[in-house]
Order: structure tokens, then C-alpha cells, then sequence
């Protein structure tokens, strides 16, 4: 048998700009590729997000075809239910905020596809994610992007070192400026096509009818977060009725039903009493939280008690005093600052400059 003289990556292709211009330099980084689209919802009319819509499925179809390209779909919505949607809808019946893209980055995208490219005898996955790997002395990285604004390193925190290792992201070096522009000199049809803003399978963003209809569904799950109780103050003063602890996260100003002639935030949720604490802005802020399920990306013996820690998605990293505990899945964490809202359920990262050390979830 003739020796294989190129080395062959599957890119996961949503159907938008970014794993289109992926699956382009890829090729032009002299890989054999193939890209594949997961269908990750049993019915969906239209595209909003990266749940393979027929639209989104078809628009990774003609980009494929454009680059002369295999391109296969997949059908992932048991695992997808299984390894998100329930996570997701536990989580807001506990009365947390859960990160559903941590899941299913960890669980399909980084962890079915993976497997799905060691059984085709694929060498590599890669993704439209910006983020960067580096290898050093053996050891395999994970860097936030070059584009700040556009870096997406805080939702791979979940990834394997063994994934790291076979994965690859062309767009860690690009802005996304750049992405967009190499696209229209490749003439492909998504170049202009807008980034999704929601969680694909929450239309309209109404997570609160998506998880009572969820949860209603699910006779076996614990339902008293959805069932109304009182609105307290600090001094436990009681101020009206909530709707039920799911609809509601720290921080959240709007839809708490009440006027006390000033701005009130959410700033706890007692799930004993089944009560919603309000009170004014400087009360939402938080300076110590612990940390669970902690996904380490580098030795703990070698991680430094002072690191930088990002609570959400779209904050910037900042200065905290980290102790991990006796069992390392386990930590607490002190801001050098207050931030807003610590919230469970939510992510909380941990990084020393550009590289990720790992991740896990903020706990009540």
C-alpha cells in the first residue's frame, strides 16, 4: 500500500462564515479535508444558530462543493438532548445558569466527532473556533486567539489533552475582519453571512417557556424551582411573588414584577426557601466564589496561586487568588476586584496570560 502524502482533517462546519474560511485554509495549509455538518435537533424550520437547519446544512453544502470538498451530515440529536439540553434544563432547575456551549463543545464537537476522525483514519479535527494551540516540550496549549474581541478560548476549557492534541483552529491567528474578507476572495456564498447570537435550540431566546416545557416533559425532574415563592429583600422583608427560581439569574434587573421607585437587581436566589433576594446594584457584586468539575489543561502541581479568571463569556480576565483544594476537581477563588454577578452554573476560567490553565463551574 502506497504511503499516504498528505495528512487528512474533518472540519465541523456549522454552515457560517468561520468554518467555511476553516475549512479554506485548511486546504490551503496542503490538508486533505472533508467537512461535516451536525444535525443536532430533530425538527428545526429555519437557522438561528449551529444546530443544523436545512439551511445551515445546505450553506455548508455549496461551500463544500465550492471548495471541491467531500461534505457529510451527521444526526446527533439523542446525544445532543443527552449531553446538553438536559444538562441545560437541570441546571436552570437548580436554579443556575448553565454554559450549554462548554457541553456541547466537550461532548460533540471535541469529543463524537473526535472519535468519528479516528475511526475514518482522519489525522486531525478542526473547527471554526479563535483559539490557538501551541506544542511546547511536548505539552499541547491552549491560547486565546490573536482578536481579542472574537476569542473564544473561555468555552474550550472542557477539551481533553488528548483533544488537544488533534485539534486544529485556522482562524486563532486571524481577526475577523480578515476571515470575512478572505471569504469574499474565495467567492463563497456565506461571506456576509451575520454570526448567530442565541442558543441554537432556544428560539427567541424564551428560556423560560423552553424550560418549563422541557422540564414538563421530564416527569422524573424536580420541579419546585419552577413554582412561585417570595420576593425578599436583606433583611428578609417580604416585597412580592417571583414566578419560580428558574426564570430568574443574578444580576437581572428586568422582569422581577416589582417598582420600589429605584433599581433592584437579583442578587440571590435561596433555593431552601425557595425565595428571590432583590437589593440595589453594589449588592450583585461578588469578590470570593468555589469553583466545581474543574478541567485541568495544565499540571496543578505547576499552576501558580495567582492567576487571571474569567466569570463569563464576554468579560475580560481578572486578577484572582486561586487555592485548589485537596480533591483538584474542587477550588476557591478570590477576586482582587468585585465583579458583577458571579453566578452559579456560569464558567469561571482560569488563565496565566494567554494560556488557558483550565475551567469549571461556579458554585452556589
Amino acid at each position: 500500500m502506497p504511503a499516504r502524502t498528505k495528512r487528512k482533517v474533518l472540519v465541523a462546519m456549522s454552515g457560517g462564515v468561520d468554518s467555511s474560511v476553516a475549512a479554506a485554509q485548511a486546504l490551503e495549509l496542503g490538508y486533505e479535508a472533508s467537512g461535516v455538518t451536525l444535525k443536532l435537533l430533530p425538527r428545526m424550520d429555519s437557522g438561528f444558530g449551529c444546530c443544523g437547519s436545512p439551511e445551515e446544512i445546505e450553506d455548508a453544502r455549496r461551500v463544500c462543493e465550492k471548495l471541491g470538498i467531500a461534505h457529510y451530515t451527521l444526526n446527533l440529536w439523542e446525544l445532543f438532548d443527552q449531553k446538553v439540553i438536559r444538562p441545560f434544563v437541570e441546571s436552570y432547575l437548580h436554579a443556575e445558569t448553565p454554559n450549554p456551549c462548554v457541553e456541547c463543545n466537550r461532548h460533540l464537537k471535541f469529543g463524537h466527532l473526535l472519535d468519528l476522525a479516528r475511526a475514518w483514519e482522519v489525522d486531525y479535527l478542526a473547527t471554526g473556533h479563535y483559539a490557538r494551540v501551541q506544542e511546547l516540550d511536548g505539552e499541547h496549549r491552549l491560547l486565546r486567539a490573536v482578536d481579542a474581541g472574537k476569542d473564544q478560548s473561555y468555552a474550550l476549557y472542557g477539551l481533553s489533552a488528548e483533544a488537544l492534541s488533534r485539534v486544529i483552529f485556522p482562524l486563532g491567528e486571524l481577526t475577523k475582519p480578515e476571515v470575512r474578507q478572505m471569504a469574499r476572495r474565495l467567492e463563497l456564498a456565506v461571506a456576509d453571512k451575520p454570526d448567530s447570537q442565541e442558543i441554537c435550540f432556544v428560539p427567541r431566546r424564551d428560556y423560560r417557556s423552553f424550560v418549563a416545557s422541557q422540564a414538563g416533559a421530564r416527569p422524573s425532574e424536580d420541579k419546585s424551582a419552577l413554582a412561585s415563592g417570595p420576593i425578599l429583600d436583606r433583611s428578609g422583608k417580604v416585597l412580592g411573588r417571583h414566578g419560580g427560581l428558574a426564570q430568574y439569574t443574578l444580576g437581572q434587573r428586568s422582569g422581577l414584577g416589582i417598582a420600589l421607585g429605584k433599581p433592584v437587581y437579583v442578587v440571590d436566589m435561596d433555593v431552601e426557601r425557595n425565595a428571590l433576594v432583590i437589593g440595589e446594584a453594589s449588592e450583585a457584586y461578588g469578590n470570593s466564589f468555589k469553583v466545581r468539575e474543574i478541567n485541568w489543561l495544565a499540571q496543578v502541581r505547576k499552576i501558580s496561586s495567582n492567576v487571571q479568571v474569567k466569570i463569563r463569556y464576554r468579560s475580560s480576565p481578572v486578577e484572582a487568588r486561586l487555592r485548589i483544594l485537596d480533591d483538584p476537581s474542587l477550588a476557591e477563588v478570590s477576586l482582587a476586584e468585585p465583579q458583577w454577578a458571579p453566578t452559579p452554573g456560569q464558567s469561571a476560567v482560569f488563565y496565566d496570560g494567554e494560556r488557558v490553565l483550565g475551567g469549571g463551574i461556579i458554585s452556589r
